[in-house]
């Protein structure tokens, strides 16, 4: 399928679902990325099967647009591509998106995970020991009293 069939048929499927504005900056969006890819190299036939089913993406597109009214946040558009592929076409500038994701595998999260178990460790003994030092002195009186229960009461069988 053609770019142009491809965004005539996005839009008929967007129009009287969301707001205009909404589908103007879908419609950028789609028209920008398959550009891009063109540009690189493929076909426009093999951008639009990779992307899908225009019928199916506007379905994405107003699902992600009522959640957000419902939710009352301001509108946005959400999409599934990865930011290697969005970063293509907005000159590595993601603009419109709020999520920032840390990765975890690096050497100094793994060294500060550890750190902070063995100071969790230390808490933990610390408090552990600190009972204790409070419970001794009080240790040796109640040893007494039951052992003294004990021969009182004899050994039952």
């Amino acid at each position: 399928m053609s770019k142009q069939d491809f965004l005539q048929r996005l839009r008929e499927a967007l129009i009287g679902e969301i707001p205009g504005n909404v589908i103007e900056e879908n419609m950028r969006y789609y028209d920008g990325y398959i550009s891009g890819e063109v540009s690189k190299g493929m076909t426009e036939e093999e951008v639009t099967a990779s992307i899908g089913d225009p019928r199916l993406i506007a379905k994405t597109i107003i699902d992600a647009s009522e959640n957000v009214r419902d939710t009352g946040s301001r509108q946005k558009h959400y999409n599934t591509y990865t930011d290697q592929e969005q970063n293509s076409n907005r000159g590595n500038r993601n603009p419109g998106r709020n999520f920032h994701f840390i990765d975890l595998n690096k050497w100094y999260w793994k060294l500060l995970g550890m750190i902070v178990v063995v100071l969790f460790f230390f808490l933990v003994a610390s408090i552990i020991s600190g009972i204790f030092s409070i419970l001794i002195p009080f240790m040796g009186p109640i040893l007494v009293i039951v052992l003294i229960f004990y021969m009182i009461r004899g050994p039952r069988r």
